[in-house]
């Protein structure tokens, strides 16, 4: 498979020397061990960026560097840089972690992972002492792999040997390959790889790009330009694609899930690199699973016919044409229209935005509840329903939350606390990803940045599929950024780019639950300082357009709360809750949240203490006083709308001018709960929507408006 060119076959070469004891080996790999412990965050970046950090573990897909959360890496004390991969069944300790990502063995190659650290450390590669004679000794024994089952030559354009790519096939195991970086003789494959058959493609106007050597190869010695790139799909945008531009290129994928995700990866680096054309060929439908190019070569098929004749699809890509002349002045000509409301006054509809807390506050909970108030809303429901200090708008429509952290049986749970049932349980739609094929990485890193990932589109389309969507709630915005949003300000900014766009064409909000950075024992007393505390940088806070965030109360403010409440104190039971973003005016009153103890809910109670607080029992008898003398006089209020409370504040008494438009809706709520108002239907209308006291002319049914009281 080599062509016949020269080239020094380190697999095969004669035994290795032996430079050091067993004990110094020892020595050295526990030095390494602990260089790399004591910067183990770094460590990890390095060999696999799409990793993610929460809860003093890093996650990541598995050791090859592939977004997700299969595998777990401690951070902290003598276990720092452990590891396990769940789905494969398989761990140990960093040094093992970097072999494996590198593509090397700790056993086999232990000089060569310590010299790859070493490099990494900005040390020296050590060499054996001057004094120390090399001794010969036998053949290194087999590891636990066995003979190699294959071997296949990447060469460069001059036909210069790059790197030899070796496979194993242990009995009851996977298969598993060993790049050899011929240049440096290390056990590695290069940082940056290239395509095989390089000297076979050049000159070809027409390449056939499948997923493997083995397969490349069975093409190549029928005659057919074919190329592959090296290692998994995870490896992808390692590889040089720069030698396929201005080519045609035709992907043969593995006739399986992984095959069509290699060919649609494959296909995007290869638009990235200027080519020509790029198709993707369909196998046949009665083939069997994982059916390949080098199961097509044995069987006698014709590939030629085959490339040739059998269907192709394009690859899935997002068109984008914008039209100048179409957005001119005059597409903004005439009156703007009204800005609509999910919470009115606090939330607007059809914007991404997040809600942001400390671990363990109850932000998932309280966007949960939200989600479920949305889709209890209907239009014969006459009794308000409040969210995040504000009423909301009254349409029906449906709301969707994708939780990472809480499985099936949790989210039931909630549910069973939180409401009953739904006037169409349709209308709420929760998905649990632990149930539901585990982590959904919406961005990634690409080669060259952060990039929005197949799985965002594939939600995105299921999403406009929705027609009455109002809300899509994303739980925690971590486990759904495959890139670093909370360092790398282009991740975050490319997040909420892909939320703004779905909230654009689907005109539903779009919240993501984040945390708050660790500030240790630092107590936040304002909303600005809230803002501050949010997790990542300032440009994550800035690509939502809002943002909400909930801060613990200090303990002796919590006290103060809960006597008011006339409830017993307990820890972790009283926030502080406030806009502290927003693109628009907003309500932006911090507003005070108390744990329900049956359900754990932080449930508003700004304006229960607002009615406790000595003097305020006076301005509700006042604002019952100034309603009902309103209603007698012919020139009724509303709650809301052109004729509100809050509209026409200025014929209230002084103090209550004073009171913002959420402290007035609510505390007009509370007096129509305890009945010392009533919403009254006038004459000539069908709408119970003017307030009066019982017994006003209005309640009876015999008021008469009066001129100025702007009567329909």
């Amino acid at each position: 498979m080599n062509n016949g060119a020269p080239y020094l076959d380190f697999n095969d070469a004669g035994g290795q020397q032996e430079f050091s004891s067993v004990a110094e080996q020892h020595h050295e790999k526990e030095e390494i061990k602990a260089r790399l412990q004591s910067q183990i965050e770094s460590v990890l970046y390095h060999l696999l960026p799409a990793g993610k950090v929460r809860h003093g573990q890093f996650f990541i897909g598995d050791v090859e560097g592939n977004p997700g959360e299969s595998m777990k890496v401690e951070l902290t004390g003598e276990k720092a840089g452990v590891w396990y991969d769940h789905a494969a069944g398989s761990g140990g300790d960093i040094l093992d972690l970097w072999a494996r990502s590198r593509g090397m063995d700790t056993r086999t190659q232990f000089r060569d992972v310590m010299d790859d650290v070493r490099g990494w450390l900005g040390e020296s590669v050590r060499l054996p002492p001057v004094s120390m004679q090399p001794t010969q000794r036998r053949e290194p024994p087999m590891d636990e792999l066995g003979p190699h089952t294959g071997k296949w030559d990447y060469f460069d354009t001059n036909g210069q040997l790059l790197v030899c790519v070796y496979r194993y096939d242990p009995p009851g195991r996977r298969k598993q390959f060993r790049p050899l970086d011929v240049r440096t003789g290390k056990w590695q494959s290069p940082a940056v790889t290239p395509l095989y058959n390089l000297p076979g493609i050049m000159q070809a106007a027409e390449v056939v790009l499948v997923e493997g050597e083995k397969s490349a190869q069975a093409l190549i010695e029928a005659g057919i330009p074919a190329t592959t790139s090296m290692g998994s799909k995870g490896q992808i945008n390692r590889a040089d694609w720069s030698v396929l531009q201005g080519k045609r290129v035709i992907i043969w994928p593995d006739r399986d899930k992984a095959g069509w995700e290699y060919a649609q990866l494959a296909s995007q680096a290869a638009r990235n690199a200027g080519v020509r054309e790029v198709s993707i060929l369909t196998p046949p439908e009665e083939k069997p699973e994982k059916w390949d190019a080098a199961d097509a070569m044995a069987e006698g098929m014709d590939v030629r016919a085959f490339i040739h004749g059998t269907p192709r699809q394009k690859p899935q890509t997002r068109k984008r044409r914008i039209r100048l002349m179409d957005w001119t002045f005059d597409r903004y000509d005439g009156p703007p229209p009204p800005r609509e409301w999910l919470v009115e006054g606090v939330l607007p509809l059809g914007v991404p935005g997040m809600v942001a807390a400390i671990g363990g506050a109850g932000k998932s909970m309280l966007l949960l509840d939200l989600c479920i108030k949305v889709a209890q809303i209907h239009t014969g429901n006459p009794i308000p329903t409040e969210a995040l200090g504000g009423p909301l708008v009254p349409i029906e429509g449906t709301a969707v939350m994708l939780t990472a952290e809480d499985d099936q049986d949790e989210i039931h749970r909630r549910l069973n606390l939180l409401v009953g049932d739904l006037p169409d349980p349709r209308r709420l739609i929760v998905i649990p990803l632990p149930n539901a094929g585990g982590a959904m990485p919406l961005v990634a890193m690409g080669r060259e940045g952060p990039v929005l990932t197949d799985a965002y589109e594939e939600m995105r389309q299921e999403l406009l599929e929705i027609p009455d969507l109002r809300l899509v709630v994303i739980d925690p915005l971590q486990s759904f950024a495959g890139g670093d949003v909370n360092s790398d300000p282009a991740a975050g900014s490319m997040f909420f780019a892909g939320l703004g766009r779905i909230a654009a064409e689907t005109g539903a909000t779009t919240l993501v639950a984040h945390h708050f950075k660790k500030v240790g024992s630092k107590p936040i007393h304002s909303a600005s300082e809230a803002r501050e505390a949010i997790r990542g940088t300032t440009a994550l806070v800035d690509g939502g357009r809002w943002s909400y965030a909930l801060w613990e109360a200090s303990q002796d403010e919590s006290i103060k709360i809960c006597t008011q409440l006339q409830r017993s104190y307990e820890r972790d039971s009283v926030f502080n809750g406030a806009v502290v973003k927003s693109n628009w005016p907003v309500d932006k009153a911090v507003r005070v949240y108390v744990r329900e103890s049956s359900t754990g809910l932080l449930q508003d109670r700004s304006v229960d203490l607002a009615m406790r607080i000595s003097g305020n029992e006076d301005l509700s008898k006042s604002l019952v006083m100034a309603l009902g003398k309103a209603a007698s006089n012919g020139q009724p209020f509303t709650k809301t709308g052109g004729n509100g409370v809050f509209e026409r504040r200025s014929e209230l008494p002084g103090d209550l001018q004073a009171f913002s438009k959420h402290k007035i809706a609510e505390l007009i709520d509370s007096l129509l709960r305890t009945g010392r108002l009533v919403q009254c239907v006038a004459p000539g209308s069908h709408i119970k929507k003017w307030l009066d006291v019982p017994g006003g002319e209005f309640a009876l049914g015999v008021g008469e408006f009066q001129l100025g009281s702007g009567a329909e």
